[in-house]
């Protein structure tokens, strides 16, 4: 693997578990004075931020995916304090208390860095180097993206009534140590928008940057390669497509799904990557916007795709995978064939879910020799086809939606919908999105987009229609550090 500047700098991060270059420093010190003084120091920061995210065990390291896959009965942790108190839907345990804690500060300190980073491009202005303009707009999307995660776990659901609007979290856009007040949620979302909206005018050269399919590799010499392991533009008209999604407003979500898959820039796996699986890599057609995790062995990949994101028994919990997950797959939904998702990603000796898992990290070998990059996909391209397909089901155009539906599921091996007989309707299209992001972190904000139950692993049903199912409340430590300031 040809891997240069951008990885080896993310390695050494990954290796060492934090960056000192990234720790908050209050302005004046000299890390805030020198920094930012070239554009090699824009892009340390950037890499040390990426490489936060990846292996925090709060962040896109743990939690952000963990969480959802609990909640959202993907996955049970019974026996872990922790993990399988949040699978009751209990917040306020012990161990729930710590994560809801620790994913809030996490967080909030990531945007703080990120916000540093965003001053002085704003003080720079976005010609002050080669590269300005990618700085500033990738920092952005990041901040936006984290806003995002926050408020998707401890902000009611944005169809929510007025009632449960008026609070939603700090939306933070100052590099300070000053308590930010908390915003309502159409601020947050309208927050959010802004942010990517910025993004993508900045970001404009990745139209010429992102590879094309035939062209995409795992090498990188430089900060504007391998643009898929960078909020680059197509990952932030992706998160725009997503967020309006999220907000119920399919004709945007529609729009800006659109542009990721008419770029060309991205497609389906071809069948010899399930056949082969490069599992735990950012897949070279599907990725829009991945994790580079290195090819150290990181807290990230021995905990977080080890204990939590493959569901079985470890040396300290026990994670089970649900019930029907083999059942899910075998559906009905291919006369001729079996989906390529279940033998690439699921072992069924160990009924474990390996899709996130490269051999490397729990086998024998000792180093990775294939051609992809190593790490988790945050967004990948068959979201955008859903998502439009979704857009034409609400349309009442079943024959556009089932197009778009087809062009990811007859990649998986099954068969159109023409061929079984059937008409596409949101049912099996929600059946079809938990089948491809089993393990994402996805299945949480499925069912909350469509205010349906949850099944606890106590047996417990809780209502998807009421906003009080789908919100982790708000560290008390949030509350008392604002009393103690006033």
């Amino acid at each position: 693997m040809k891997m240069k500047k951008i990885f080896t700098i993310i390695s050494v991060c990954l290796t060492l578990s934090a960056c000192s270059f990234l720790d908050v420093n209050p302005k004046g010190e000299t890390f805030d004075k020198d920094m930012f003084t070239s554009g090699e120091g824009y892009e340390d920061a950037l890499y040390g931020v990426y490489s936060e995210l990846a292996t925090d065990e709060n962040l896109f390291g743990g939690y952000y995916f963990w969480l959802p896959e609990i909640m959202g009965g993907n996955s049970t942790a019974i026996g872990d304090y922790k993990l399988g108190n949040m699978a009751l839907l209990d917040w306020n345990t012990n161990g729930p208390i710590s994560i809801r804690k620790e994913v809030w500060a996490s967080s909030y300190e990531v945007i703080n860095h990120l916000n540093n980073i965003i001053t002085h491009a704003e003080d720079g202005g976005v010609d002050e180097f080669k590269y300005s303009r990618l700085y500033k707009g990738e920092a952005l999307a990041l901040r936006a993206l984290v806003h995002f995660e926050l408020a998707g776990f401890f902000a009611y659901p944005y169809w929510s009534d007025a009632s449960f609007r008026k609070e939603a979290i700090p939306y933070v856009t100052t590099y300070s140590f000053k308590i930010t007040p908390f915003s309502t949620l159409d601020e947050v979302y309208a927050f959010i928008l802004k942010d990517l909206k910025e993004a993508e005018e900045l970001l404009e050269e990745d139209e010429t940057l992102v590879e094309a399919l035939e062209a995409r590799d795992n090498s990188a010499a430089g900060f504007t390669d391998a643009r898929t392991t960078h909020m680059n533009l197509y990952a932030v008209q992706a998160l725009i497509a997503r967020v309006y999604w999220t907000m119920g407003d399919l004709d945007n979500a529609f729009v800006y799904a659109k542009k990721v898959i008419d770029s060309g820039k991205f497609g389906m796996r071809p069948l010899k990557a399930f056949v082969q699986p490069d599992n735990g890599t950012l897949d070279l057609n599907e990725t829009v916007f991945g994790l580079y995790v290195g090819t150290e062995k990181s807290n990230y990949q021995t905990r977080s795709m080890t204990k939590y994101h493959l569901s079985g028994t470890t040396s300290t919990s026990s994670f089970t995978l649900a019930s029907d997950w083999a059942a899910l797959y075998d559906d009905g939904s291919s006369i001729s064939g079996s989906d390529y998702r279940l033998g690439a990603w699921f072992d069924d000796g160990e009924v474990t879910l390996n899709k996130l898992v490269n051999s490397y990290y729990y086998g024998s070998s000792s180093s990775y020799t294939g051609s992809s990059i190593l790490g988790a996909s945050v967004i990948r391209i068959p979201e955008m086809y859903y998502i439009v397909a979704e857009y034409y089901l609400g349309k009442n155009d079943p024959e556009s939606a089932a197009d778009y539906f087809d062009t990811v599921v007859k990649s998986r091996g099954l068969d159109d919908l023409e061929t079984l007989g059937v008409t596409l309707d949101y049912d099996r299209l929600y059946r079809e999105r938990r089948k491809e992001f089993y393990g994402d972190g996805m299945v949480w904000y499925d069912l909350k987009h469509r205010k349906a139950d949850i099944t606890a692993t106590s047996g417990t049903v809780y209502d998807g229609s009421s906003p009080v199912t789908w919100r982790i409340p708000v560290p008390d430590s949030e509350y008392e550090a604002r009393q103690n300031i006033d």
